[in-house]
């Protein structure tokens, strides 16, 4: 890192202040203090004077401050470590910012890094007197943190096979990427009551999980057959999980519609949204008040144009299906390929492979995944096979077991301050397990992983979810895990329900062969595991995995 690089600064966006923020007529938490004195996207300054500070003279509100720029304490919050999220709109990178990230790990995050259920790339093990080298890395190759956390709008998911998938309702990315990039460093904003989390994508099987996100613009094929979007508001996760409800808008496919469609809504989040109570503040609690038809209106008045009602159209086939594998391209003789990062987590030195061979054998493109792994994108049909051997030398895994392809976990309680239990490594260990313990089982299967009520891996809408917890063992407390069962997205969406509560983390694979045992004994015909859920009352399933303790003892 040399003094020109340590010195560069960014320039602040122009501050735009909003009457619904300065009036002072509600009490207010101690978040929205912090964010009154001082909007979080100014403590950039203070990040590069804390870079030559030090970590002990950063002010604990600049601490919550510099979440605007993605930058966490690690656990413990005194170690003098960040955790760092990256914003990587739609999950698309092309290969120089695929380098960039790859050398920021390796120099400045202990050699790994982790995918998130957002498509971005996190980092551990940083600290204050590097970030100005890594901002600068960044920025060199068109990248940003600002926004990966804070109450901002978070980085915006996609389809990431958006542009290349054979069976897409269109290609959304210039409508995602222009939405991005007018909610980043955009003060009007940058103090929303808490974090504001959008999809957008023209995918037919809706893979950016439109149901889950406070706002989404998802692909839709009218009677007529004219495509545009739908618009759902109001999903989220949590301790209080809400599927988001379709709004009666239809959005052409207008850039400055689409965008403008956006920035009313968010506006109503910013102006309506609760900041007496955190634990309110989600734009999931406004909607659920005031629900899809006033949402709508408002949002309608807010707009110089008139959007068309919305209107029956096209149901994804199979919303629970991923675009992982092989698969050909809509451009005639290009396919992409999926790199499997088993929980998200892929060392610096696989992800400098993976670079090498998407350069090498496809255009250097890359894409990130909901579901934290890695696509190659735009592989001549003559190198698939050669890609594939070149990934097997190096052990990069192509062609997964279900169980390994359908994990998905959080951070967990190795880096989170909020986790209560360890995740990541748990999950990886149960992939294995049930590739020998369960090994007859062939069928779609989907376990997340979720180390504290945040729900971060998404537990909530998984076939299996686990959810972190502590129980005693011989008086010793140790890991524990409560078990949902059934969860699902799209037509026939529905949150998981917890059919066994505490269960130690040592037992985990043996409960889940009960059930998975279960199915297989009880299932009709060819019935899914999702669909086998759907029908049994959890009662059932929770009396089958109160007989015995489960163990293997």
């Amino acid at each position: 890192m040399n003094d020109e690089t340590r010195e560069t600064k960014p320039v602040a966006p122009k501050a735009v202040h909003f009457a619904a923020v300065k009036a002072g007529t509600i009490k207010r938490t101690r978040q929205e203090q912090i964010k009154l004195e001082k909007d979080g996207l100014d403590v950039i300054y203070d990040l590069y004077r804390y870079a030559k500070t030090g970590f002990a003279s950063i002010a604990e509100d600049d601490f919550e401050r510099l979440k605007w720029y993605g930058v966490y304490r690690q656990r413990p919050k005194d170690s003098g470590f960040f955790m760092l999220r990256t914003k990587i709109p739609g999950g698309q990178l092309n290969g120089e910012q695929a380098r960039a990230i790859t050398g920021i790990a390796e120099d400045y995050g202990r050699g790994f890094m982790d995918v998130t259920t957002r498509q971005t790339f996190q980092m551990h093990w940083l600290r204050i007197e590097q970030f100005p080298d890594i901002f600068a890395r960044l920025e060199k190759v068109g990248m940003t943190t600002s926004g990966a956390c804070g109450d901002d709008t978070r980085n915006v998911v996609g389809c990431p096979v958006a542009g290349v998938d054979k069976n897409e309702f269109f290609d959304a990315t210039p409508y995602l990427t222009a939405i991005s990039a007018h909610m980043t460093n955009n003060r009007d904003f940058s103090n929303l009551p808490r974090k504001f989390k959008i999809s957008v994508g023209g995918c037919a099987i809706e893979c950016q999980q439109p149901d889950i996100n406070c706002l989404s613009l998802f692909g839709v094929v009218r009677k007529d057959g004219t495509k545009g979007f739908g618009m759902k508001a109001g999903g989220g996760l949590s301790t209080s999980p809400h599927m988001a409800q379709t709004l009666d808008l239809f959005i052409p496919l207008d850039i400055d519609k689409a965008v403008s469609a956006v920035h009313a809504i968010s506006e109503i989040f910013r102006d309506e949204g609760y900041r007496e109570k955190r634990t309110r503040a989600r734009f999931k609690f406004l909607v659920a008040d005031w629900g899809a038809q006033k949402i709508a209106e408002e949002v309608r008045k807010r707009l110089k144009w008139k959007p068309d009602p919305a209107e029956e159209w096209i149901h994804p086939v199979d919303p629970e299906t991923d675009h992982f594998g092989i698969h050909e391209q809509k451009q005639p003789g290009l396919h992409y390929v999926s790199v499997s990062c088993l929980g998200g987590r892929i060392s610096s030195q696989d992800m400098s492979r993976v670079v090498e061979l998407a350069q090498k054998h496809g255009s250097g493109h890359v894409r990130t995944t909901n579901k934290q792994n890695i696509l190659i994108l735009n592989v001549p049909k003559d190198n698939v096979k050669k890609l594939c051997d070149e990934m097997d030398r190096h052990g990069l895994v192509w062609n997964p077991s279900n169980f390994r392809k359908g994990c998905v976990s959080c951070t967990g309680i190795e880096f989170c301050n909020l986790a209560v239990a360890e995740t990541k490594n748990r999950m990886m260990a149960l992939s294995e397990q049930l590739e020998t313990l369960a090994a007859s089982y062939d069928g779609k299967i989907r376990i997340h992983f979720s180390g504290c009520p945040s729900s971060c891996g998404q537990h909530q809408i998984a076939d299996i979810g686990f959810r972190g917890a502590q129980t005693r063992i011989n008086g010793e407390k140790v890991d524990a895990f409560e078990m949902y069962v059934g969860g699902r997205t799209g037509r026939l969406r529905r949150f998981n329900e917890m059919v066994k509560s505490k269960i130690p983390s040592r037992d985990l694979h043996c409960y889940v062969k009960k059930v998975l045992d279960h199915y297989a004994a009880c299932k009709k015909g060819g019935e899914s595991l999702g669909d086998f859920f759907a029908r049994t009352p959890k009662e059932e399933i929770s009396a089958l995995l109160d007989q015995g303790n489960g163990s293997e003892g």
